[in-house]
């Protein structure tokens, strides 16, 4: 190993040490330009560390990769990578707007500085806009040439199928693009848009909007009452089915909703003894799609005088019958021949005992 290359191992780590030392890094890059045994490899990591450590800092880091400029393989295109920086400038090119991307950690950084951009506008001068995939816009700044802006940092968060879009009146080298990883830049016009991708970014003509959820959900079907008594009726059914999702179900008495609910039960209380009502059921999705009707049944509560036969132990039962056993209703949970076994009316798998009122 030549002296330069120890030189250059030292430097290295000294910058691990002392990450923010302009001096060790200038060294650094000094030391590199020297030996002609760097490898390609070698100055793209070099590139990298110096944009890492003064991100921040970018007119240091343009001082330093500027001298290695023509050293760092640079093949990839400018949208590709995790990391992007947009710098908006006005009068004197004083930069009033810096947005920072890092795909990374899913955030956009937008720092406005306090300043008039261009007292020559007296309309908006440039914005910043961000909406997600939902076509909700979750950042949107307008700035105005010769007003006062008031500085002003924002985090927002920024995912894969997002779209940024940027206008500056001006545009050229007003308004530029950098990609941070691989340091190329260029301008662009009086407006940019991009759409978030897993490889960097993609210009589009127009943001997006989501596609409208026009389907509305299946009918639900299977709509019974489950339990019925003096005053009150459990209703199931079976789950409908959509494009997107189901949000909730709407459930009807005689043609009027009276609840809405998030599962596939319902229990409809304060009934009037001995009274048939009639029942029916709306699957509805997140977008307000409202499925066709379910089928309509009556169910009429129970008298509270009414009776219910009396057990017998060798009697064959159908799922649903209802039988009186020492004071108690029980209610048969399957189809079975009893054997005169006393024991069978407390087997859980024939018999559930019912709370009646």
């Amino acid at each position: 190993m030549t002296s330069v290359d120890n030189k250059i191992a030292i430097y290295k780590i000294s910058t691990n040490i002392l990450p923010i030392n302009f001096l060790v890094w200038t060294d650094y890059v000094s030391l590199m330009l020297q030996n002609p045994n760097v490898t390609d490899a070698e100055w793209k990591e070099l590139n990298n560390s110096i944009i890492s450590v003064f991100a921040n800092e970018p007119r240091p880091m343009m001082d330093l990769l500027t001298q290695i400029k023509s050293y760092v393989p640079n093949t990839e295109d400018i949208l590709e990578g995790n990391q992007f920086a947009w710098s908006l400038k006005g009068i004197g090119n004083f930069e009033f707007a810096k947005v920072n991307l890092n795909k990374s950690t899913q955030e956009m950084q937008i720092n406005l500085k306090a300043s008039v951009p261009h007292n020559y506008f007296d309309n908006i001068y440039a914005s910043i806009k961000v909406q997600n995939t939902t076509g909700k816009v979750i950042y949107n700044k307008e700035v105005y040439g010769n007003k006062q802006q008031n500085a002003e940092t924002q985090k927002v968060p920024v995912k894969i199928g997002d779209f940024i879009e940027l206008t500056h009146l001006e545009g050229g080298e007003r308004a530029t693009l950098i990609n941070l990883d691989n340091n190329k830049r260029e301008s662009f016009d009086k407006k940019a848009m991009y759409e978030v991708t897993k490889d960097g970014l993609k210009k589009v003509n127009r943001i997006v909007n989501p596609k409208l959820d026009t389907e509305a959900p299946t009918q639900p079907q299977g709509l019974y009452a489950s339990k019925v008594t003096s005053n009150s009726i459990e209703l199931k059914w079976n789950p409908s089915s959509d494009n997107v999702g189901v949000k909730e179900y709407q459930v009807l008495r005689d043609g009027q909703l009276i609840q809405t609910v998030q599962g596939t039960t319902f229990i409809d209380q304060n009934l009037t003894v001995n009274v048939e009502y009639k029942y029916a059921v709306k699957a509805v999705d997140a977008a307000g799609n409202t499925s066709i009707q379910s089928n309509l049944i009556p169910v009429k509560t129970k008298n509270q005088n009414e009776f219910y036969e009396k057990w017998d132990p060798k009697k064959a039962y159908t799922k649903g019958d209802k039988v009186e056993h020492q004071g108690k209703v029980y209610e048969a949970v399957q189809n079975h021949q009893g054997n005169g076994d006393l024991n069978w009316i407390f087997a859980l798998s024939l018999w559930k005992q019912l709370t009646i009122n």
